[in-house]
């Protein structure tokens, strides 16, 4: 992809479109350059952050899967210029690697992100049990579901498709729990799918700080992701259904957390992310 080429917006094969954004042109040692879809207006967090993990996947041997990816935004991007990814060879060793990754837009550095790699190894296994939940089938897609707080850009995006397990509006956390999955086949790298699940992983997250605090068709505050940690638990297929479970256990001096637990079909759970917002009243010219 160059650096000029904007995503075919058909509806065929939506899935290669989302896989062709992660899927970064090298642009000397240890530099890759990316492109965001023109919506939403400001490139979305998830796929600055999938972006700088498909970054570092390319400098890492093959031995080795990523376990964390720790990522700090600093600036809204912007989707009419190209995503600069400079990626930092931090560490190199028998069974762990670590890269830094800088992302660059519009001239000014949007997101940095510190990687973790890991050698797979056998070891001691216990996990959360995954909630009780209705199948997928069972459920109403993103568009016609009741009681979310989902923006009409998540609404219209193509590349994904959501079941909503019906809300408790009244848990005191903000609770949420759908399933969702990238739309179409994807192929067998794996680590194209931790790319992919990165996307997925910052979707819906912020928004369950705000819940306990106004209806969910209501929008009186303002959310930005300060911050968003990915632990990766074992490998994930992101065009299979995942269970996200998601819900906020603090907010106090401006910023809330959030907290998502995501589990395959077969019940085992894959992956852990966090991720801090800043909450603010909406100001009066918003629209």
């Amino acid at each position: 992809m160059s650096v000029g080429d904007r995503i075919d917006e058909t509806p065929l094969d939506v899935a290669a479109n989302l896989s062709s954004r992660v899927a970064l042109a090298a642009n000397g040692s240890d530099e890759f350059v990316g492109q965001a879809p023109p919506n939403p207006p400001r490139v979305y967090g998830g796929e600055l952050a999938a972006q700088a993990l498909a970054a570092a996947n390319g400098t890492v041997e093959s031995d080795r899967t990523a376990h964390v990816l720790q990522a700090t935004y600093l600036a809204a991007g912007d989707p009419a210029q190209p995503l600069h990814h400079q990626v930092l060879r931090v560490r190199d060793g028998r069974s762990f690697s670590t890269r830094t990754v800088r992302v660059r837009n519009g001239g000014r550095m949007v997101l940095t992100a510190t990687v973790g790699y890991h050698v797979p190894e056998q070891g001691l296994t216990h996990q959360l049990p995954m909630p009780s939940v209705p199948p997928p089938e069972e459920l109403p897609t993103i568009a016609s579901a009741a009681g979310t707080a989902w923006t009409r850009w998540a609404v219209a995006d193509r590349d994904i498709e959501m079941r909503v397990v019906s809300p408790d509006l009244d848990d005191p956390t903000g609770r949420r729990r759908f399933w969702c999955r990238i739309v179409g086949a994807v192929t067998e790298d794996l680590r194209l799918h931790t790319a992919l699940a990165t996307y997925l992983s910052d979707f819906t997250m912020v928004a369950s700080i705000r819940l306990p605090h106004e209806p969910p068709e209501t929008k009186k505050y303002l959310m930005s992701t300060l911050n968003h940690t990915v632990y990766f638990h074992r490998p994930v297929r992101a065009d299979d259904w995942m269970l996200i479970d998601h819900h906020s256990p603090v907010a106090a001096g401006g910023r809330g957390l959030a907290l998502a637990h995501v589990y395959g079909l077969d019940g085992r759970l894959t992956l852990t992310a966090v991720q801090e917002g800043l909450i603010r009243p909406l100001p009066e010219d918003y629209s």
